[in-house]
Parts: C-alpha cells; structure tokens; sequence
C-alpha cells in the first residue's frame, strides 16, 4: 500500500516526528479517537498524515483496507475519501496534520 508506511524506521521520539512533520508543511497536533468511534467517508482539500502513537484501527483509504497500529503512518493524498474505525480497546491517539496550504 503506496500511503501506508513505518515511521518508527526514522525515529522513536514523537517530538521529533512532529518536527519531520513541519519540515514537511504539516501543521501536526495530536488526536484521539475513542474505542468503537468510526470517522466515516470523510475528505479534506489538503493533504493530510496520521501516525500512530498507540491503539489500532481500520483503514479505508481510496478502495484499499488495512489495519493500523503504533509506528504506522497513513498518507492520505487531498481530495481522497477515507475511513477509520478504532478497533482497540484503548484510544487510538495519532499525531495528524493537514499540510500548509
């Protein structure tokens, strides 16, 4: 999957994957997703990044469907339609953001 990759490969230190994020244009804060929330067939006009910090959920992300757990990072290109459903029983907490117009 071309937007699904491992940010854990670069760092393990969340302040440093929210600075990788600015230098990338994302305007980056954390969320968090209650056990069982389903964030359905949403878009935005700008790219948005979620990394997970802890939980898991499912994905939808165009057609293509995956699970997503700590380390994963979630490209969603503008103008997609995607989807997650928080599968934990903790709550999924990511570092998102949309980049700068």
């Amino acid at each position: 999957m071309e937007w699904k990759t491992n940010w854990l490969e670069k760092t393990d230190d969340t302040d440093d994957l929210k600075k990788q994020l600015q230098t990338e244009g994302f305007d980056a804060y954390q969320w968090s997703g209650r056990p069982g929330g389903k964030y359905l067939d949403y878009i935005h006009t700008q790219d948005e990044v979620l990394c997970v910090l802890s939980g898991t959920a499912e994905v939808k992300v165009d057609e293509e469907t995956d699970t997503i757990k700590r380390g994963d990072r979630i490209d969603v290109p503008a103008n997609t339609y995607h989807s997650l459903t928080v599968t934990s029983t903790e709550p999924l907490v990511v570092l998102t953001g949309m980049r700068k117009s």
